[in-house]
């Protein structure tokens, strides 16, 4: 066959796993159907347990170079102004997605991935045992085995029939960069709880800040279908969240947004499609674990992916040691990420949490520990 190994999506799993099967010696592809650089809706907070990760792929150095905001603190507020801050369990960074996928994609490519940019796939067939078939930007390729990085819910999912997308996710999300006074964020991730939502705000590169929030479509809706009206109507309701933002200024010329959340569980194996990252599933964005687990996840693949293509693993124990370590990995932080999602959405349980993690700092340190690696 053509390719050892197809990958789908070109975010941090996709780059990350093709990277490290091409240093392997494998031939490897990867379509991303956007072009670099670009933005994507995401918290853009790198948890301590991502350096890793990053030092995996040799891009330390570089990342530092793109100016990234360093963060040692989390500060979490409910509607009613309640408000409860812990460190970190070391220090986190502040990179936009701008940045940081043109970054890694350009690392795939330097080690030997054939990367193609704006190409979108549409179908994929084919089996581990028989070998895939791809269709993207209008050709076919045949690669031994497709890895599908393509992100928390796309047109391939479909194709594919994927169960979760029988299950409504009543959710939308927005995301834009902002300027302004940026002092009261130093070296801080902040998450700000509202009725129907909640708002994530920290510091990235260039002396801006990211915004992101999710909440309800119900609430976008009653704010009069706008982002903005979403974020002035319904979030700020939480009076910390309005006084932070007071005087800011949207720096991003249009807002990235997302429907139909999906926090559901996901199969990792679809017709033998491994699936990698929010394709094989999201955490609560509230975590703030959501990139590192991308990463990891390309981490723990990478190694598993190799022994296949070089005939150390059968395509069954492949699939096994993946779904069994993926579970291992992520299973625990995913469960507890959607209870502590589901909480935010409602004041009381939210002012119960925050009440108690300020008077037990050990619960508050769990739940730290538990929604990351």
């Amino acid at each position: 066959m053509r390719y050892d190994a197809i990958v789908i999506g070109g975010g941090l799993a996709g780059c990350s796993a093709a990277a490290q099967l091409a240093r392997h010696g494998h031939d490897v592809v990867l379509f991303e159907k956007a072009t670099y650089p670009r933005h994507k809706l995401c918290g853009e907070f790198l948890s301590p347990e991502v350096q890793s990760s990053l030092r995996t792929l040799d891009v330390m150095d570089e990342v530092s170079a793109l100016g990234t905001a360093p963060m040692t603190r989390a500060r979490l507020t409910g509607p009613d102004g309640t408000r409860v801050e812990h460190a970190l369990p070391g220090t986190a960074l502040g990179l936009s997605r701008y940045r940081l996928d043109e970054l890694l994609f350009d690392r795939a490519c330097a080690w030997g991935t054939e990367g193609r940019p704006g190409t979108k796939v549409t179908a994929v067939t084919g089996s581990l045992a028989e070998g895939f078939a791809v269709t993207a930007g209008g050709d076919t390729v045949e690669g031994r085995l497709v890895l599908g990085a393509y992100g928390r819910r796309g047109v391939l999912d479909r194709t594919l029939d994927r169960p979760f997308l029988q299950q409504q996710a009543p959710s939308v999300a927005f995301k834009a960069h902002y300027t302004g006074d940026l002092e009261a964020i130093t070296d801080t991730i902040e998450v700000h709880a509202a009725p129907g939502g909640y708002c994530g705000i920290g510091p990235v590169e260039d002396g801006r800040a990211n915004v992101c929030w999710i909440g309800r479509t119900d609430a976008l809706t009653d704010a009069g279908g706008t982002p903005t009206a979403m974020l002035e109507q319904a979030l700020y309701e939480n009076p910390v969240l309005r006084d932070r933002l007071r005087g800011w200024t949207r720096a991003s010329e249009q807002f990235e947004a997302v429907s139909q959340v999906p926090l559901m569980p996901k199969r990792q194996f679809v017709d033998d499609v491994c699936m990698v990252g929010d394709a094989a599933g999201m955490i609560a964005p509230l975590c703030g674990d959501g990139m590192a687990m991308a990463l990891s996840a390309a981490d723990l693949v990478a190694p598993l992916a190799d022994d296949l293509l070089s005939g150390r693993r059968s395509a069954p124990a492949f699939k096994h040691a993946y779904e069994t370590q993926w579970s291992n990995q992520f299973g625990r932080r995913l469960r507890v990420g959607r209870w502590v999602h589901r909480t935010a959405f409602h004041p009381t349980t939210t002012r119960a949490l925050l009440t108690a993690c300020r008077l037990l700092p050990p619960l508050a340190r769990w739940l730290i520990r538990t929604t990351r690696g």
